[in-house]
């Protein structure tokens, strides 16, 4: 009997690593259907690339720059390092594979949270709703920082709460690598810290298990800090924590609270949203079950929403329009969301089959979200195609919304490892901010080197730009040097090549119109 009851348990335990496993391959498979092959990396994931290939370049941390927060392409240049492959896009598609592994990985920590509190084939529904979100299934295909900052931080909380020395002392070593990813890690530390004192009051645990536990911690983060302050001036964690809270109290004793109210109200507005699709259904009641059935043990919840929102609400009050900043939040979610459904399966007799049709409504709504709100992958290529002839053309032209960020990759040596970093840019992106008029924008672009106007039909674009594109023949100071339609792309994009002496003329009879009138 014995024996029997042996065998069941160990089958039960296989079939779950079985579900867990098949959750995952399904959320990577996902991931690798909609991988961008024929895309290079853009923004914040060229600037990682960039750094990562410097270390390999050097063989050692670069000592003219760095990224505020380089725990990522640090982690990346390690993979850089063992695996050969034959050029540098090679490679960028590598960061995008490694990020969507780490992102599919998350399932692991975030199954073992939810099964703390819940049980095992509950936990698997946590661990579905965060690899199946079709923002993290996005976020995955972009090639940052997220995927591992989450794995590092939910790792670091699903460790602490075991509650052991050992343990400990792993949860702030693993707080620290969070923190050297981005610098909203530190609050990681404060909220275990806080976890800590709670559970153990002033006792002889905090020189047992705390002290040796933060010097692990100091130990981690000490170097890199002192390596980001010799080569840009500032540790990026404890200053900018320290600086940025000055700014905020002082703009607070002024009477100057804008930035707060706004930075609350883009905070509300993306929490509502990024609830769509999966957490919709069951985070708002499982938060209401949650408040009812609230225990000592699940008050860390609370304590870790609340910490971690204070740098996700920072970056709202300076206007940062993205819901990535929330992602950190994602494994609480999931957490929360299992009391909904758990209270939803109280109510039916075949919970295994409930929790298969919650699973895949999960992941059919997910997808079904996803292709909604995908990217237009066809223009996405014809815009790097178009970049690139638009690369050989020019040193200088306005930021476009879209093409400026292909442009860079166009610039990228195909052999790696190379040195390239912002200070050798040969293609100039001058700001258009501020411009309202074309002739003021030349007349102050020209010293930076702008050389060329780049235009299309991009809402985004200021309205003066805008305006050539639909009025090109008024401008007898540019000459068109390139449009996308002669050369069949759907999306239509022009160059013009600005002539300096004609503007200049022309901006000369202007003064002297100016002038005439004036005096009369």
């Amino acid at each position: 009997m014995n024996e029997l009851m042996k065998l069941d348990s160990v089958s039960r335990k296989v079939k779950l690593k079985v579900s867990l496993l098949s959750i995952i391959i399904v959320g990577i498979i996902i991931r690798l259907v909609y991988f961008p092959y024929e895309l290079p990396l853009v923004i914040d994931a060229m600037d990682n690339f960039t750094y990562a290939t410097a270390i390999n370049y050097y063989g050692h941390l670069p000592t003219e720059w760095t990224p505020a927060n380089n725990g990522w392409p640090m982690f990346l240049s390690f993979w850089f390092s063992i695996i050969n492959l034959e050029n540098s896009f090679q490679y960028m598609q590598l960061q995008r594979l490694i990020s969507v592994i780490l992102s599919s990985l998350i399932a692991v920590p975030v199954y073992f949270l939810c099964k703390r509190f819940f049980d095992e084939k509950l936990a698997l529904v946590g661990a579905a709703l965060f690899v199946f979100d079709p923002r993290i299934i996005l976020n995955s295909l972009l090639g940052i920082t997220e995927p591992l900052f989450i794995l590092l931080g939910i790792t670091s909380l699903v460790v602490f709460l075991r509650h052991g020395r050992k343990e400990t002392a792993l949860a702030f070593a693993l707080a620290a690598c969070c923190t050297v990813v981005r610098s909203e890690g530190i609050f990681l530390f404060f909220t275990l810290t806080v976890f800590f004192v709670l559970k153990y009051r002033i006792s002889k645990d905090i020189v047992k298990t705390y002290l040796p536990s933060l010097l692990v911690f100091l130990l981690i983060l000490t170097p890199i800090m002192n390596y980001r302050m010799e080569t840009i001036g500032s540790d990026g964690i404890f200053l900018r924590v320290s600086s940025e809270g000055t700014r905020i109290l002082s703009d607070t004793s002024q009477g100057s609270t804008t930035g707060i109210v706004s930075g609350l109200e883009l905070f509300t507005k993306y929490l509502g949203w990024v609830m769509i699709p999966g957490f919709l259904v069951f985070l708002p009641f499982g938060f209401i079950q949650y408040l009812r059935n609230r225990t000592k043990e699940t008050n860390f919840i609370i304590i870790f929403l609340i910490s971690s929102s204070i740098p996700i609400l920072y970056a709202y009050t300076v206007q940062a329009q993205d819901t990535r900043y929330l992602y950190f939040l994602y494994p609480i979610f999931c957490l929360i969301s299992l009391f909904a459904v758990k209270s939803y399966l109280a109510k039916v007799s075949k919970k295994n089959l409930a929790i298969v049709i919650i699973i895949a409504g999960i992941l059919i709504s997910s997808i079904g979200f996803y292709e909604y709100k995908k990217m237009d992958y066809e223009k996405e290529k014809e815009l790097n195609e178009i970049a690139r002839i638009v690369a050989d053309m020019t040193n200088g032209i306005n930021f476009h919304p879209s093409e400026t960020r292909y442009i860079r990759a166009a610039e990228l040596p195909n052999e790696w490892p190379f040195l390239f970093h912002d200070g050798t840019h040969k293609i100039k992106s001058i700001s258009t901010k501020g411009y309202f008029s074309i002739e003021k924008y030349i007349s102050d672009s020209k010293k930076n080197g702008l050389t060329h106007l780049l235009v299309d039909d991009n809402m985004d674009l200021p309205e003066f730009l805008q305006y050539i594109y639909y009025n090109e023949e008024r401008y007898g100071y540019l000459n068109k040097v390139f449009d996308s339609k002669d050369l069949g792309f759907k999306h239509r994009v022009k160059l013009f090549e600005i002539d300096l002496q004609k503007f200049e003329s022309i901006d000369n009879q202007s003064i002297d119109l100016a002038n005439i009138e004036s005096r009369n």
